[in-house]
């Protein structure tokens, strides 16, 4: 067993490391302390630091006189990992059990119902399944990074084009072109794409003549540090609570889940990095930040 520990975590594949470490996490012993702090010296993913540190925790020998358990304070990076650990194995089994029973049910439906197409049992499938959908967002979104180098300009431009369409509004791309960062792509892309539905939406709920609806502006850019995204628009703006606004199932538009945000945050949380919400005069800018270098 030690063998297969000590190989994962030499892997060059941040999720082999990461599945190590869990399962140190939740069995390691005194023996395997060198094996934990070789492993931890080396690491630069913090999911798989933070987990080796919980190891390293239940690995060593306590106390026998203490007269009580301590409360041991976890740092915001363990907390957050812990966190996104019971995110992503929850969302899998929901998906898991849900999954199925919604195939069975539409193809029942479709059978068994004459006017299906446009009966309410269509539309609550419908509802049902873009919250297994979203659920799935979700899960993608608590997942270990997978850190690659990619063209963040042509990447921004491609899902600007996919969202947007035919819908009756501009994007103002204002950030430099070919730029090239580090981090996770589909992680990125879930966080952007959210923030990006969002301006859309705020700004497409204007009452506006003719269609004139104001630009929305994406900006894009590194700093010694990180890498940032900045989604401007000229919208309603924001109603509610900011505190709330990234919990699950927190929406102020009908009709929505409420997952938008908390997939943002939960796939900038992945990659050590963050998401804020700036309400402005008119609408809101969308901020999200990773660094560049996970440590």
């Amino acid at each position: 067993m030690n063998n297969e520990l000590a190989r994962k975590l030499g892997s060059t594949d941040p999720r082999e490391r990461l599945d190590a470490a869990r399962h140190l996490a939740e069995h390691a012993d005194a023996k395997q302390i060198g094996l934990i702090e070789g492993a931890l010296a080396l690491e630069t993913v913090a999911w798989v630091s933070s987990a080796l540190k919980r190891a390293l925790q239940r690995a060593r020998p306590t106390d026998s006189a203490t007269p009580g358990p301590e409360r041991v304070e976890l740092s915001s990076d363990q907390t957050a990992q812990i966190y996104s650990d019971a995110l992503e194995t929850t969302a899998k089994q929901i998906i898991h059990e849900i999954e199925p029973i919604l195939g069975a049910l539409r193809l029942s439906a479709e059978t068994e119902m004459a006017n299906f197409e446009g009966s309410d049992t269509k539309r609550g499938l419908e509802r049902m399944e873009a919250l297994v959908a979203g659920l799935a967002r979700l899960r993608q979104a608590a997942s270990a990074p997978k850190l690659e180098d990619f063209a963040l300009s042509q990447c921004i431009f491609a899902w600007i084009a996919e969202e947007v369409g035919q819908k009756p509004l501009g994007v103002l791309r204002a950030g430099p072109q070919e730029t090239v960062v580090e981090g996770d792509k589909g992680l990125v892309c879930l966080a952007f794409v959210n923030g990006l539905r969002n301006a859309i939406d705020a700004t497409l709920a204007l009452p506006i003549e003719e269609e004139r609806y104001p630009e929305i502006t994406v900006n894009w850019g590194t700093t010694d540090i990180d890498v940032w995204i900045a989604i401007v628009d000229a919208g309603v703006g924001f109603r509610g609570s900011l505190l709330r606004a990234f919990e699950i199932g927190s929406t102020t538009k009908a009709g929505h889940l409420g997952m938008g945000l908390a997939t943002a945050q939960q796939a900038m949380t992945s990659l050590g990095g963050s998401v804020r919400l700036i309400p402005g005069e008119r609408g809101v800018r969308f901020e999200m930040r990773w660094p560049k270098a996970v440590a």
